[in-house]
């Protein structure tokens, strides 16, 4: 009975997972970053302790949470507009009982990424140590 319990709870863990945690990934897909690893990019970029560029991007991140908040629209000129939308309720039908259902109004927050950054990200396969050195700012940000 437990080996049964066990088996279940081996099946429901792999299903949340995104790669094999014996890869080194922690568990992501090969195609995803997360904050730990923007927070070593930032270190090496910045040239500072892994620890401070965590403190600037939790700055950074709060500080955009916080224009959103009482501003409703962060726009950062070569990366990105951030705006706080309402999607508006309405009516659907249910498939299985037929009954129509009615959903209220959500706030939700929308990314529209500049022309900069698409372009940026236009080519993934090129390396991105090809990049320009950490002393000279990224093209990306340039005015």
């Amino acid at each position: 009975m437990t080996n049964n319990m066990d088996n279940a709870h081996d099946r429901r863990a792999d299903s949340v997972r995104f790669g094999d945690m014996n890869d080194g990934n922690n568990g992501l897909a090969m195609n995803q970053a997360n904050k730990g690893m923007l927070t070593e990019a930032v270190s090496q970029k910045v040239g500072g302790s892994r620890r401070q560029a965590a403190r600037i991007l939790d700055a950074v991140l709060d500080s955009i949470t916080d224009l959103l908040a009482t501003k409703g629209r962060v726009a950062v000129k070569g990366f990105g507009t951030f705006e706080r939308k309402v999607r508006k309720g309405r009516a659907y039908k249910h498939p299985v009982s037929g009954k129509s259902i009615d959903v209220a109004d959500k706030m939700t927050i929308l990314f529209k990424p500049s022309k900069n950054l698409i372009d940026a990200t236009d080519h993934p396969d090129e390396s991105v140590n090809d990049q320009a050195p950490a002393d000279k700012p990224a093209a990306l940000f340039r005015a």
